[in-house]
């Protein structure tokens, strides 16, 4: 796998990962379908924090996910076809630093997990989520 900088051309792409039913569950502002004109403002104005996952060897040039680091918090989200595959720790375990923090929804257990393999700990619970911390 590798990052790359995420691109508008991406943006499509960034919104299915975003729509996904299982991700709107666990989305910590709205459970609410996001539409495309809000996504794109939003994204132009933000795409600077957010990295591609990129498959590699039959995967070539196949995104798997994206990533994104503001500040210190880091979020992740991955394509439902290539989840459970370890993709989220890897990245995690190679983009994450000490002191990044995490926001994990109560009952994400494969996110928890995936943060949890990369080397962050359960730190705080706040609401109606969880505060993790490397």
């Amino acid at each position: 796998m590798q990052l790359r900088p995420m691109k508008m051309e991406d943006a499509d792409f960034m919104l299915s990962l975003k729509n996904d039913p299982d991700t709107r569950k666990f989305a910590i502002q709205t459970h609410d379908e996001i539409s495309k004109e809000s996504h794109y403002k939003w994204l132009a104005d933000n795409i600077q924090y957010f990295q591609i996952i990129e498959g590699e060897s039959n995967l070539k040039g196949q995104r798997l996910g994206a990533i994104r680091i503001q500040k210190k918090e880091i979020s992740i989200w991955i394509d439902r076809e290539f989840r459970s595959n370890g993709i989220s720790s890897w990245v995690l375990e190679k983009v994450s630093k000490v002191g990044m923090q995490a926001k994990i929804v109560e009952g994400n257990i494969p996110s928890m997990r995936a943060f949890i393999n990369a080397g962050f700990k359960p730190y705080s619970h706040q609401g109606w989520y969880y505060i993790f911390k490397k």
